[in-house]
């Protein structure tokens, strides 16, 4: 049933790690210049090749914290600016047509910039605009604005806005930059975007023409590039092939289609985790067991008979999410979690369990009560809106799944993708059972007692459940509410009655376990202290032998490697140059 709700689907995404682009100048390395000498003769003139410079793009420190220029507001189907040469030398300096007034005649409001040169350059390039522009150097935040051919006379009074002629030329193409005879036409691909994964610095160009022309003689390039209208001397650089998409978001930048001719060989390519989702994660060799469901991906089992079944299967789900934190599509997989799946694999390894990834999120994500709520957004941003949620219920559909599976394990855990064993000494699973054993119960959940007032929360990211018949029922039930959402499930298969799960599957599990579900629930589930296994990494707590978990939660996931790896101790199994500890 849960299978048909969300049948699988296929994507895939490439290794390759990119760079973001500082607003600084590139650095102008020489040498460089003479490695595509002859094919920028070929597509640019003798002034713009002089103009450019060539810098390897592992030389880009990284921009995403600096202060950008004001966004652009949007333009009726406006290029952008391409190369612009000043009739006069020297600094520039703004051409005043008439003092304290506006346009009698607006073309179009071109967006935010500082300074009259800004607009100057944005106007020369539209094709709507006439031969001045008006802007208001006291409030620039008030945008750039371009007059009508003849509209620059005679409008109203304004002490805050002045006219300007428009000094800057009109770049003329080269026609060898593209095939075409006609003008260059340059066509955005992704607005206000970078490339996801940069192949190329080809140093400072002054219009999306000449980057064009560039990047299609460049065959390290793909089919895409990124260039700042705004700042041109933040470089021309060129995506990889599988690079152009879901590139981090940036108002000064754009990614355009190269419009030039190109090869079959260089032509845009999916990703590498569209085709393999567990791209880059250390998937076991050899044959995929059958037992595995959708494109689950088995990491080791250290189960002495496998094909006899039972034992404990271990669940993590490592979904990429709209913020790349947990790796890129091109393969590229963070330190930090390397390191974590490593540690649970050498404990898995010694103590003999199975350990299993999911990488791909089930199908359709979105439920039709939030598709609802999404009203008007577009399908991606309704996913994305509703990202975290529905990947954290992923685990509880994850756990149904395989508390019914044919292997017929004796428990299933489910932990985080950002927690990790810590105890390579002894057996961790097998104590959280004892304790189960002990007090009869089929469920072992933990609470979030290492923080202030976190003590008797249940924290969601580590569930240990018994194969019985509760535990079997009661994850299908969660799921089919989160389902419903504001609906409430009638009846579950455990119980209770009338019971809403429109939120994340952790609240689900606390009104569950304080609602008064008693005979239901609480009859058969035990809360452990969270200080002891499920610890919150962010005080601490690895050189604390009470400790058998580490839940590197939130901002201190960044943290994991350097106490995983390069802490007082290795848990990863592998040292320094192991896959989960290697630079």
């Amino acid at each position: 049933q849960q299978q048909q709700w969300r049948p699988q689907q296929q994507q895939q995404q490439l290794q390759k790690q990119s760079a973001r682009v500082p607003p600084q100048a590139m650095p102008n390395i020489d040498a460089a210049e003479a490695e595509l000498e002859n094919d920028k003769g070929q597509v640019l003139s003798t002034a713009a090749t002089e103009a450019a410079t060539i810098a390897p793009i592992d030389t880009v420190k990284d921009s995403s914290s600096e202060s950008a220029m004001p966004r652009l507001a949007p333009m009726k189907n406006a290029p952008a600016p391409s190369s612009k040469k000043t009739k006069s030398a020297g600094p520039y300096q703004p051409l005043l047509h008439v003092e304290g007034h506006e346009c009698q005649a607006q073309a179009l409001e071109l967006g935010n910039v500082p300074r009259v040169e800004d607009c100057d350059k944005l106007a020369v390039e539209e094709p709507l605009c006439g031969k001045y522009f008006m802007f208001s150097q006291e409030h620039p935040d008030w945008k750039c604005r371009c007059c009508e051919e003849g509209g620059e006379n005679h409008g109203p009074k304004s002490d805050n806005w002045n006219v300007y002629r428009a000094q800057l030329e009109k770049a003329v193409e080269d026609s060898q930059q593209v095939s075409s005879k006609e003008k260059y036409i340059p066509k955005i691909y992704s607005k206000g975007h970078e490339c996801d994964d940069q192949a190329f610095n080809l140093g400072k160009i002054t219009s999306p023409a000449m980057c064009d022309a560039l990047v299609a003689a460049k065959p390290e390039c793909g089919a895409h590039f990124m260039f700042s209208k705004l700042h041109p001397d933040w470089a021309c650089r060129c995506c990889s092939r599988s690079g152009a998409d879901d590139g981090p978001a940036s108002p000064n930048w754009d990614v355009y289609e190269v419009r030039a001719p190109l090869p079959e060989s260089r032509k845009p390519m999916p990703p590498a985790a569209i085709m393999n989702p567990s791209v880059g994660l250390p998937v076991a060799d050899g044959l995929r067991p059958k037992w595995l469901l959708k494109e689950d991906a088995l990491i080791i089992d250290g189960r002495r008979s496998p094909e006899q079944g039972g034992g404990i299967l271990i669940l993590q789900a490592v979904l990429m999410d709209a913020s790349r934190g947990w790796g890129k599509k091109q393969g590229f997989r963070p330190r930090w979690l390397r390191a974590i799946l490593a540690a649970n694999r050498e404990h898995a390894r010694t103590f003999g369990h199975a350990l299993i990834v999911r990488s791909r999120p089930t199908e359709p994500q979105l439920t039709p009560w939030q598709i609802r709520q999404c009203g008007k957004k577009s399908a991606d941003q309704c996913r994305k809106d509703n990202e975290r949620e529905n990947y954290n219920w992923e685990k509880h559909l994850m756990l149904a799944e395989y508390l019914n599976s044919p292997q017929n394990f004796s428990h299933v855990m489910m932990l985080d993708a950002d927690a990790a064993f810590i105890r390579q000494d002894h057996n961790t699973l097998a104590r959280i059972v004892d304790l189960m054993d002990i007090k009869r119960k089929d469920l072992f959940l933990t609470d979030e007692d290492w923080l202030k007032y976190g003590e008797g929360r249940i924290n969601g990211g580590l569930i240990v459940a018994k194969n019985t018949a509760f535990t079997r029922g009661l994850f299908q039930d969660t799921f089919d509410a989160h389902v419903l959402g504001p609906t409430p499930l009638k009846s579950w298969r455990i119980g209770v009655q009338h019971v809403v799960c429109s939120s994340n599957e952790q609240i689900c599990l606390n009104d569950l376990w304080k609602g008064g579900h008693g005979a239901h629930f609480s009859e058969f589930t035990m809360m452990a202290g969270g200080k002891k296994w499920n610890h919150g990494a962010e005080i601490g707590g690895f050189d604390d032998p009470d400790v058998e978990i580490l839940h590197f939660m939130g901002g201190s996931k960044g943290t994991a490697d350097k106490v995983l790896c390069d802490g007082s101790r290795d848990v990863t199994g592998e040292g320094p140059l192991g896959y989960g500890c290697k630079k």
